[in-house]
C-alpha cells in the first residue's frame, strides 16, 4: 500500500446524527498566551462536537498576566483548566484534556479535521506540522512577539504542491533546534516573554477566523501557503506567500493508516513483522519515527543495561543507574528506527507490542522504505459495556 499523496482542498465534517456529527478540532498549546484565549472562541463555533486540548504544562502565578485564567486554576493542568472551561461554555461538546507533551502523544489520538498549533518553540511547531502532514490535516500556527507586539497565523494544507512549515526553514533554524526553551525539561524556569493577554486574544482571533474559513469550505479565502503578520505598535500587517520547497528536508507524505484491532499485550513482535513480509530482505518494522533503545549505559560507573523501549517511552526506573544512581544514556549504535529479525537476540520474538512502550494510538509501519504500509494500534473488540466503561477516561 502506497503513501497517500492525494491533494486536499477542504475539510469534512464528520457523518452522523446529533453528537456524532461535526467537526474535531485538536489544540496543541492550549493553555497559553494564545491558547487560552483561542478555546473559548473554539468551544461557541457551531458544528463542533469534539475538542482534543493538548498541554502538558500548569499554571503558575506569572500567567494571570498574559493568559485567560483565574487566581484559582493556578496549579492545576492547563488543558484540563481549559477543557472544563470549554464545557462551561458548552455542554453538549466533548472535550478531551491530555496532559502531556505533543511528540509523546500516540498521533491517532490527535486525528481531527484540524490542527490548532499555539507553541512556543521550533522544536514543538516542527512536531505539529509533521503530524498534520502524516494525517492529512490543515495546520493553523500561531505566535506572538511582544516586544514589537507582534501578532502572526500561517495556515498549512497538506497537498503535494503544497508547502510546508520547514518550506521555508534554513540552516539557522534547523541548528535553533537544538536551543533550550523555557518549556523544557530538567532547566531552570527562564523569565516570561511578556506578552499582554491582549496580543494573544488577537492573535487566537485571527486563528478563529482562518479555522472558520476552512470549514466553511472557503479555501479560496483562507490563508493556505500564507501568513499573515500584524504589527500593533505602527499597525501595519503583510501578508506573505510561501512556495512548495523541493530541497525540504521534511518529505511532505501523508499516510495511508489501516486500523490493527488486537491486544497489545497478545501482539508478539516475532508475530508482528509478518505484516512487512517476514524475514526478507530490507523490511521491518518503524514506529512512527520514534527509535527503539536496546542499551543504556551508566557514564559514571560504566554499568549498562539491556532494555527494548521506545526512547520516549522509558521510564524513570529504567534510566536510573542501580549501582550510582546517575542517569543512563544510550549510545546512537544502540537504537534503531526500524526493526527487522536480524535486530532480535534471545526471547525478544516473544515480546508484546505493549512491552516496547506502544500505546493504542500509535502508529507503526510494515515493509521496505519505499513501500510502506501503516497501521494504528487500536484495542481489541470489545462489548458495547465494556466499550463505553473504557471511554470513560475522555470526560475526566
Amino acid at each position: 500500500m502506497k503513501p497517500n499523496r492525494t491533494k486536499r482542498t477542504g475539510v469534512t465534517a464528520r457523518a452522523g446524527k446529533g453528537k456524532d456529527a461535526g467537526f474535531h478540532l485538536v489544540v496543541a498549546g492550549c493553555g497559553g498566551n494564545i491558547g487560552s484565549q483561542l478555546i473559548c472562541l473554539l468551544a461557541r463555533m457551531p458544528g463542533i462536537f469534539r475538542l482534543t486540548l493538548v498541554d502538558f504544562d500548569r499554571y503558575e502565578a506569572k500567567n494571570l498576566y498574559s493568559q485567560d485564567i483565574t487566581p484559582a486554576d493556578l496549579g492545576q493542568p492547563k488543558a484540563k483548566v481549559q477543557a472544563r472551561r470549554a464545557r462551561r461554555i458548552n455542554p453538549k461538546l466533548e472535550v478531551i484534556a491530555i496532559v502531556d507533551r505533543l511528540e509523546n502523544i500516540p498521533l491517532g489520538l490527535l486525528r481531527g479535521n484540524i490542527l490548532l498549533a499555539c507553541l512556543d518553540s521550533k522544536e514543538s511547531r516542527r512536531v505539529a506540522n509533521e503530524i498534520a502532514w502524516r494525517l492529512g490535516m490543515p495546520l493553523i500556527d500561531a505566535g506572538v512577539e511582544a516586544s514589537a507586539l507582534l501578532a502572526r497565523v500561517n495556515v498549512y494544507m497538506p497537498g503535494p504542491d503544497q508547502p510546508c512549515l520547514e518550506c521555508a526553514w534554513g540552516e539557522r533554524d534547523y541548528a535553533d533546534l537544538a536551543t533550550l526553551h523555557p518549556c523544557s525539561p530538567g532547566i531552570p524556569k527562564t523569565p516570561s516573554t511578556n506578552a499582554p493577554a491582549s496580543l494573544g486574544a488577537l492573535t487566537a482571533g485571527l486563528q478563529e477566523i482562518e479555522c472558520r474559513k476552512l470549514l466553511a469550505g472557503q479555501t479560496a479565502d483562507a490563508l493556505i501557503g500564507r501568513q499573515v503578520v500584524m504589527e500593533m505598535r505602527t499597525h501595519k500587517y503583510f501578508v506573505t506567500s510561501f512556495k512548495r520547497n523541493l530541497k525540504c528536508r521534511f518529505d511532505h507524505v501523508t499516510w495511508t493508516i489501516s486500523p490493527l484491532k488486537r491486544d497489545l499485550r497478545k501482539i508478539r513482535l516475532g508475530k508482528a513483522l509478518e505484516l512487512a513480509g517476514g524475514p526478507q530482505g530490507g523490511e521491518a518494522l518503524a514506529f512512527g519515527g520514534q527509535p527503539l533503545v536496546k542499551r543504556l549505559d551508566c557514564p559514571g560507573c560504566g554499568n549498562s543495561r539491556r532494555v527494548f523501549r521506545l526512547q520516549r517511552r522509558l521510564q524513570r526506573k529504567d534510566l536510573i543507574c542501580e549501582r550510582c544512581e546517575r542517569e543512563m544514556l544510550s549510545a546512537g549504535f544502540h537504537m534503531k528506527t526500524r526493526i527487522s529479525h536480524a535486530d532480535l537476540g534471545p526471547g525478544d520474538a516473544s515480546r508484546s507490542l505493549a512491552s516496547l512502550g506502544l500505546k493504542i494510538g500509535d502508529v507503526i509501519s510494515a515493509g521496505p522504505r519505499d513501500q510502506q504500509n501503516f497501521f494504528e494500534l487500536h484495542s481489541a473488540p470489545k462489548s458495547r459495556a465494556k466499550a463505553k466503561k473504557s471511554n470513560h477516561w475522555r470526560k475526566s
